[in-house]
C-alpha cells in the first residue's frame, strides 16, 4: 500500500526552478556521456547522478567520474539471452535498483529524469505522483523501431501507462521519435535530446588522402575499411565479413584491407575464416582511445554492418573522423545521419546485393570526390557535440518544470 505524504504541497516561487535540482538515473554512465553531464552540471542548481552498476561484464570501459557526483545503487542485476526478430540473440543484463525510492526520497529533486522505460523509470514515476508531487519527470528513451521489436505485451502496457505519466519525452532519434508515437506518446510532451560521441575517440587532425596509401599497395587506391565493434551476433561483423569475401572474390583486382577493433565470442571464428588472397582481415582486438584515434586516421572508410542498435556512436565518431561510412539501415544513426553519396553509403546487411551495391558505389567514386565527402562527412556532425546534447537535456528539464 502506498501512503501518500502528509505534508501539504505548496507552490514554489519561479525563482526556484531557474537553477533546479535534478536527480538522472542510468543503468550505467557510458564514456560518452561523461562530457554532456559535466556540461548539464553547470547549467543547474546540483546534479545527482543514479547508476545501477558501474559497467557490465561486457564493456571494455573504465569509468572516471571526476568531479561528478555519482552514487552507485543497491542492484539487483540478471543476466538473460534474448532471440530478436531480426535473427540474432544477445545476452542482456537487467538490473533492479532496489533502493531508488529510498534515494529519492533523501534527494528531494524538482526533476528526476530516468533512462528507458524499465524498473528505474516506474519507481521515479510513482515517486513523482504519490510522495513528492512538486517534482517533475522526464522519461529518457533511447531506442528505435528496430531494436524494440517483439517487446511482450506486458512490457508494451507499462511502457504505455509510464508514458502517459511522464511530464516529458525525450527521444535520440526519428526512429525512436516513431516508436514512441506508436505507443501513443503524445506529441506535444516529446523533444528531442540527441547522443554525442565522446569527443577524445575521433582523429581531429588533418584528413589523410586515401591515395596517400598507394605506396603501401601494389593495387592503386587499395580498399582501406575499418570497424569498431563488439564482436556478437547483434553486430553483424561475421555475416558482413562472408558478403565482403563474396564482393572480393568478384572483384579480384581490387585489394581489401579490413581492419576490426573490438572481442567478444565471434573471435575465433572470424580467427578461422578462410577468404579470398585479395581481402586481408585484420583483427586488432581492443583498442583505448589513443590507438582508436589512430585508427580513423589512417583508414578513409568505415563499415557499420549492425543488425540492430538504437543509435550506434561509431557513425558519429567515424563522420567526425572524415571517414565515409557504409552503414547497415539497422542502425538509427545511419537512418539519421548518412546521405547516400554525401557522406557515405546505406546497406541491408541482411541482402548482399545490397552491401555489395554500397562497396560498387564507394569504388566507382572518384577520388577527389572522395575527399570532398570526407570534408563534408565531418561538418555533418559538427553540431553533435556534448555541449549541444547538455543544452537539450536542460531544456527538456525546465519545459517539465514549467507550470510546477
Amino acid at each position: 500500500m502506498i501512503v501518500k505524504p502528509e505534508v501539504p504541497i505548496a507552490t514554489r516561487p519561479k525563482k526556484d526552478l531557474q537553477r533546479p535540482h535534478v536527480v538522472f538515473l542510468v543503468n550505467f554512465l557510458s564514456p560518452n556521456l561523461l562530457p554532456v553531464f559535466r556540461e548539464v552540471a553547470t547549467r543547474v542548481g546540483r546534479l545527482d547522478i543514479l547508476v545501477s552498476v558501474v559497467t557490465e561484464a561486457n564493456r571494455n570501459w573504465k569509468p572516471d567520474f571526476g568531479d561528478l557526483n555519482v552514487t552507485v545503487q543497491k542492484t539487483w542485476t540478471k543476466r538473460r539471452v534474448v532471440s530478436h526478430p531480426g535473427g540474432y540473440q544477445e545476452e542482456l543484463f537487467v538490473h533492479f535498483p532496489v533502493d531508488t525510492h529510498k534515494q529519492l526520497r533523501q534527494l528531494k529533486p524538482d526533476c528526476i529524469v530516468s533512462l528507458e522505460m524499465g524498473t528505474r523509470s516506474l519507481i521515479s514515476s510513482i515517486y513523482r505522483r504519490f510522495w513528492n508531487r512538486r517534482s517533475r519527470h522526464v522519461l529518457a528513451v533511447y531506442g528505435s523501431e528496430r531494436s524494440e521489436a517483439g517487446r511482450g505485451r506486458l512490457r508494451l502496457f507499462l511502457r504505455k501507462r509510464l508514458l502517459r505519466a511522464a511530464d516529458v519525452i525525450t527521444y535520440n532519434g526519428p526512429s525512436c521519435q516513431r516508436y514512441l508515437e506508436s505507443m501513443e506518446a503524445d506529441p506535444e510532451r516529446m523533444l528531442p535530446w540527441n547522443y554525442a560521441a565522446d569527443p577524445q575517440k575521433a582523429y581531429r587532425g588533418e584528413i589523410v588522402p586515401w591515395s596517400n596509401w598507394r605506396e603501401h599497395d601494389d593495387s592503386p587506391n587499395p580498399l582501406r575499411l575499418l570497424s569498431v565493434s563488439q564482436l556478437i551476433p547483434r553486430k553483424g561483423i561475421l555475416q558482413a565479413a562472408k558478403m565482403l569475401d563474396s564482393w572480393a572474390r568478384q572483384h579480384a583486382s581490387q585489394n581489401v584491407q579490413w581492419a576490426i577493433a573490438g572481442t567478444g565470442p565471434q573471435l575465433e571464428e572470424l580467427k578461422a575464416m578462410s577468404t579470398s588472397d585479395n581481402l586481408k582481415i585484420e583483427l586488432l582486438g581492443h583498442q583505448d582511445t589513443t590507438q582508436l584515434q589512430g585508427l580513423y586516421r589512417d583508414y578513409p572508410f568505415h563499415i557499420f554492418p549492425t543488425l540492430g542498435d538504437e543509435w550506434g556512436l561509431v557513425v558519429d565518431e567515424a563522420l567526425a573522423s572524415g571517414q565515409l561510412m557504409l552503414g547497415s539501415v539497422h542502425s538509427q544513426a545511419v537512418e539519421t545521419l548518412i546521405e547516400n553519396g554525401l557522406n557515405g553509403w546505406s546497406f541491408d546487411p541482411d541482402q548482399e546485393q545490397s552491401m555489395h551495391a554500397a562497396l560498387d558505389a564507394l569504388v566507382n567514386t572518384d577520388p577527389n570526390r572522395i575527399e570532398q565527402m570526407r570534408v563534408l562527412a565531418r561538418e555533418s556532425v559538427s553540431k553533435r557535440t556534448p555541449v549541444e546534447s547538455a543544452e537539450q537535456f536542460v531544456a527538456a528539464v525546465h519545459r517539465a518544470l514549467r507550470n510546477a
